[in-house]
């Protein structure tokens, strides 16, 4: 793959992979994972698009950095990436987390500049007192977590195998994909990824990511796990948006065949 770095700020660089040509479709990965996750999208889609994923701060090959760890920097970061190479009417695309990033971007720059927008298994709103709200859980999860989950490097390393082993596919994670996928999250400091983790707990894009169900078109992929209030949810709260329900949290990979056939026929639908 085509690999490249670009310094958003002194000392900061973002690695990111560009494949292919036409119209750009950019990839963010979640929480402490890498653009390796997008390994079957990148080699699907550059055939006929340009394909651009990203790490973002702290993630994969990128500069670690002990500051300004949140999703509004994110989407700051991703702002100036997207403006580096010159990128006109993208698809957007956000995994877990990397939502929040794609929603902190539209809060920041608007929607001008996307030609669609789609989102991986993840809510604007990971943590509400609202009953119908479509949160990970709840309050005290995100204690439990945050004091003796990410409290040092040992519980981190048992909440990254607990969180590979549970959440990311429906089959029975092999040692060699957990080692894999889990090795960008082991190369982030505990503390870092604590803050990510508590930022995006807290984070709240509803509005932005009204702003895109109403503005582009939007996709929304749903893990079977999080079906139940996840679609209803989206239904309810961001009508226009077309919903596909399958897998666990890293659907992509496990169903890379069915989720690439859903986004190209998205894609033509809406001569993108």
């Amino acid at each position: 793959m085509s690999e490249h770095y670009f310094e958003v700020e002194p000392g900061i660089e973002l690695h990111y992979i560009d494949e292919g040509e036409g119209r750009p479709i950019v990839f963010v990965p979640g929480w402490t994972f890498s653009v390796d996750v997008f390994e079957k999208q990148i080699e699907f889609f550059s055939k006929r698009y340009r394909v651009i994923a990203v790490d973002p701060r702290n993630h994969g090959k990128s500069t670690i950095s002990v500051v300004r760890n949140t999703y509004d920097v994110q989407g700051e970061d991703l702002a100036k990436l997207i403006d580096h190479l010159q990128l006109k009417d993208i698809v957007l695309i956000g995994w877990s987390f990397g939502g929040l990033a794609l929603w902190s971007y539209v809060e920041q720059q608007g929607v001008g500049n996307l030609s669609a927008a789609v989102a991986i298994d993840v809510s604007p709103r990971t943590l509400s007192s609202d009953p119908n709200e479509w949160v990970a859980g709840a309050l005290e999860d995100l204690i439990q977590v945050h004091n003796h989950s990410l409290d040092s490097a040992s519980h981190y390393r048992d909440f990254i195998d607990f969180f590979a082993e549970n959440l990311l596919f429906e089959h029975p994670i092999t040692e060699e994909e957990k080692a894999r996928f889990t090795a960008p999250s082991l190369q982030i400091p505990h503390q870092i990824a604590d803050a990510l983790y508590v930022d995006g707990w807290l984070a709240d894009k509803k509005v932005a990511a009204k702003t895109v169900d109403q503005a582009v078109p939007s996709l929304t992929f749903i893990s079977s796990a999080r079906a139940e209030t996840g679609v209803p949810y989206v239904q309810a709260e961001f009508p226009n948006s077309e919903i596909h329900v399958f897998g666990n949290h890293q659907l992509f990979w496990e169903y890379a065949d069915k989720f690439n056939q859903i986004l190209d026929q998205f894609l033509s639908k809406h001569k993108l």
